[in-house]
């Protein structure tokens, strides 16, 4: 069990991770994040595949947030602008944030599709889910561009490094929800 949980883990937390060290020993100059983006594409394409190789497929929000990751990576390296990576943040969280508040705007939770494997809960359930992420999406998309556009790279790594713990925290603290609005036929686990 605690096997399966390590590789899980590694596979989820390891791109970003090694993303984080190599800016540790490298510095956030163009050179050490450009060389870290490099690292955070690679990983994020390794860990893409061994998704695949252990558990025989690749869900989709993995995959969509690694594609981004892999995308804006290549063109960062190829034109050697740190400053295309940093917009991935906004991009990305901008566009889910708007397509699930689009979602809830209409009452539907816009997340079932991505998750469903992991979470059985009800209509409302995914109904709040989607609209919690949207609203975190959003946020996540706006303070980006604040702290991008307001201070310097060493100020956002930072704020990259604090966001991605929240944003941690913050998904699991959604596994509460599930229990709240767990189907009545599904597994206690």
């Amino acid at each position: 069990m605690y096997k399966n949980i390590a590789i899980s883990w590694s596979i989820e937390f390891g791109p970003i991770i090694g993303f984080f060290l190599t800016l540790h020993f490298l510095g956030s100059t163009d050179k050490g994040f450009i060389t870290s983006v490099g690292i955070f594409t690679a990983l994020t394409a390794l860990a893409l595949l061994a998704s695949y190789i252990y558990e025989k497929r690749i869900a989709w929000f993995p995959l969509i947030a690694g594609a981004s990751v892999i995308f804006f990576g290549v063109i960062t390296l190829i034109f050697k602008n740190p400053d295309l990576f940093v917009i991935k943040d906004t991009l990305y969280n901008g566009i889910f944030g708007i397509f699930l508040l689009g979602g809830a705007l209409r009452g539907e939770g816009l997340l079932k599709p991505f998750f469903i494997a992991l979470f059985d809960i009800n209509d409302r359930g995914w109904y709040i889910l989607s609209l919690r992420w949207g609203v975190f999406f959003l946020f996540l998309a706006l303070s980006n561009e604040f702290v991008w556009h307001m201070y310097d790279r060493d100020v956002w790594v930072m704020y990259k490094f604090w966001i991605t713990i929240i944003t941690a925290i913050f998904g699991f603290y959604q596994i509460t929800l599930s229990k709240r609005y767990r189907n009545q036929t599904a597994s206690a686990w």
